[in-house]
């Protein structure tokens, strides 16, 4: 990644040498690194031994998305340069030490993050300083740094916007900044398994004629997400669960569709009907059935209700009715 910078104190440094040529003494009050310096980098070794004083894994300092994942593992906060970090970069070797009143804020994300969720999907990344704004095009990518100045009473935040949120995280302090309170809240994405379903000889009558159908599933499973790639982001508040089973639906002689607003409903919390439904064949074996709803985003148990009730036709488009409504199977997502 290419640096990004203003030397402003390079010209006070060649002022200090054209000086001390003529025989005059140095000023020392020249000699300081300006506020509001700003560059970035990357680096493929970390900038900080795991336990050390700079090193902020025990903190978890991250900010997640849909498509991107940003852990700070190195953080120094000093109003000089330390050693170790000017020695990484031919950009940042002798810088002298903050004008009074301001500090060098560096951080350097890990070189082994979490993945992100779906993905790469492209970013916008800057960094304020107060109401300063430095670009860095995209999220940062593992062991990417950055190396700044600022005055000790302004704000300094990492900023990440992905499919139009943006979250920051608090260069000095780790702390996030209008942050997705799904993605933090301990609540895990995905539950246990579900124990699956069995209809058996369910009776179908069209007129003086009857017939039966069969069908069972020992799987499925359920999954929490505050951003779907089809709906986009969920309300603040809310996630969505995302509810999947399988389902015969095709027979030699009949076709047994699930009802998308009533074969699957919550029967906890307080989500309505489905805001999506889905069905993607699986050849040879039936159909797989996602069915998504909104929910709040502290729910960590739901109760689920399948029962397989729908539109049942033969193969002459002929609809036929349920002798009697087939039983509630019930899961519970768990997360």
């Amino acid at each position: 990644m290419p640096l990004k910078h203003k030397i402003i104190f390079a010209p006070l440094t060649t002022l200090l040498l054209a000086s001390s040529a003529c025989g005059y003494e140095s000023v020392p009050w020249l000699e300081h690194t300006e506020a509001f310096e700003f560059y970035f980098g990357s680096d493929s070794d970390p900038w900080c031994e795991d336990g050390g004083d700079d090193w902020t894994g025990d903190e978890g300092i991250h900010i997640l998305g849909p498509h991107f994942s940003t852990t700070v593992e190195c953080r120094f906060v000093s109003d000089t340069l330390p050693s170790e970090v000017a020695a990484r970069s031919s950009a940042l070797a002798d810088m002298p030490s903050a004008e009074d009143g301001s500090e060098f804020v560096v951080n350097q994300v890990s070189l082994d993050p979490m993945e992100a969720e779906y993905g790469y999907a492209p970013t916008r990344a800057w960094v304020t300083i107060g109401d300063r704004e430095f670009s860095m095009d995209e999220a940062p990518a593992p062991g990417d740094w950055v190396v700044l100045t600022a005055p000790a009473d302004e704000p300094v935040v990492l900023w990440v916007e992905d499919t139009g949120r943006a979250q920051g995280v608090d260069m000095r302090t780790g702390e996030r900044v209008e942050p997705v309170f799904a993605f933090y809240n301990g609540i895990a994405s995905t539950s246990d398994g579900f124990p699956g379903y069995r209809y058996d000889e369910v009776y179908f009558d069209h007129g003086s004629e009857y017939t039966w159908l069969a069908c069972e599933y020992d799987g499925g499973g359920a999954w929490r997400n505050v951003w779907d790639e089809e709906l986009g982001w969920a309300p603040d508040g809310s996630v969505f669960l995302t509810v999947a089973t399988f389902w015969c639906r095709d027979y030699d002689e009949f076709t047994w569709n699930l009802d998308p607003q009533r074969s699957i409903v919550l029967t906890s919390g307080e989500a309505d009907e489905p805001v999506a439904w889905t069905v993607s064949e699986v050849e040879g074996y039936g159909v797989e059935v996602h069915a998504v709803f909104q929910i709040p985003d502290y729910d960590a148990e739901i109760t689920i209700e399948f029962t397989p009730v729908g539109e049942v036709v033969d193969e002459d488009g002929r609809q036929w009715e349920f002798r009697e409504a087939p039983a509630a199977t019930e899961w519970t997502a768990a997360f």
